[in-house]
């Protein structure tokens, strides 16, 4: 049997990096430290072979293109990469997995199959045909577009823009304005503070708790289930045709000025639609 040792190249960068890697089978695995240096290690039997290039703040690491095409066998490669906190990141890969670590300024990722996980970045855009998405929280805006994959994003500070063909969407915290457009896929909301729309064919739509803003709900055979917190005033502008419509909401007043309150609209043809406390 024949072994590969990892290659490593430490690369001196002082401040925040851009890094722009490309793997089409295998792995990408990044990491932000507090540190001033880019530590490359690449494992698997074409190592020699990927292109590392460093031009100023820009680092580029490119994998030679998979035998067979990206969904073959036998050449995988592991890109494992540890860079400056802040720094950027633009990755693109086949079915290779993208995992990034640690506070990243800027995540763009591009995928087929592969999986993408993020931990924390202020912008994040994505897009992949079946692979999965995961981000724990954006500091700034997020943009999520996949076939088939799932979206799960944790927290979301100012505004999101998710688009699935079948994936289900999940988002814990919701704080700033978001859009979500599902073909067949569900959407689960933990907890929503601003202005929520959502279109879809025949996903459900779920919201645990919310405490403010507008919910714009438009489905097929949707089932809409809102959940508000006793004592949150809600104005309701709700339409199913062979659906049914409850409340088990406690009757309150009109919000006081500058009160918090809950606006939903939603129209479905077959779903049923209930509004209930959180």
């Amino acid at each position: 049997m024949t072994t590969h040792e990892p290659l490593r190249q430490i690369l001196d960068t002082p401040g925040p990096v851009k890094l722009v890697v490309e793997n089409g089978r295998g792995r990408i695995s990044v990491r932000a430290a507090d540190q001033a240096t880019t530590d490359v290690t690449l494992s698997g039997p074409r190592a020699a072979e990927v292109r590392v290039v460093q031009d100023s703040r820009r680092v580029d690491i490119r994998a030679p293109k998979p035998r067979g095409g990206i969904f073959g066998g036998g050449d995988e490669l592991h890109i494992e990469v540890v860079v400056p906190l802040d720094s950027d990141l633009d990755a693109r890969s086949g079915s290779a997995a993208v995992t990034a670590g640690g506070r990243l300024m800027t995540a763009r990722v591009k995928s087929g199959s592969g999986a993408v996980t993020l931990d924390q970045a202020t912008t994040v855009v994505v897009a992949t045909g079946s692979g999965d998405v995961t981000v724990a929280e954006v500091d700034g805006d997020v943009r999520v577009r996949t076939g088939s994959g799932t979206v799960d994003l944790g927290r979301i500070e100012r505004s999101a823009t998710v688009s699935t063909g079948s994936g289900d969407v999940c988002l814990g915290q919701v704080l700033g304005t978001v859009v979500v457009k599902t073909g067949s896929g569900d959407l689960e909301v933990g907890e929503s503070r601003a202005d929520l729309t959502s279109r879809t064919g025949s996903g459900d739509v779920v919201v645990r708790t919310a405490r403010c803003g507008r919910i714009h709900v438009k489905g097929a055979s949707t089932r809409v289930h809102v959940g508000v917190p006793t004592g949150t005033p809600v104005w309701t502008d709700v339409t199913t045709v062979t659906g049914r419509v409850s409340s088990t909401l406690p009757p309150v007043g009109p919000p006081e000025a500058g009160a918090d309150h809950v606006e939903l609209r939603a129209t479905t043809v077959s779903g049923d639609i209930s509004l209930v406390p959180a």
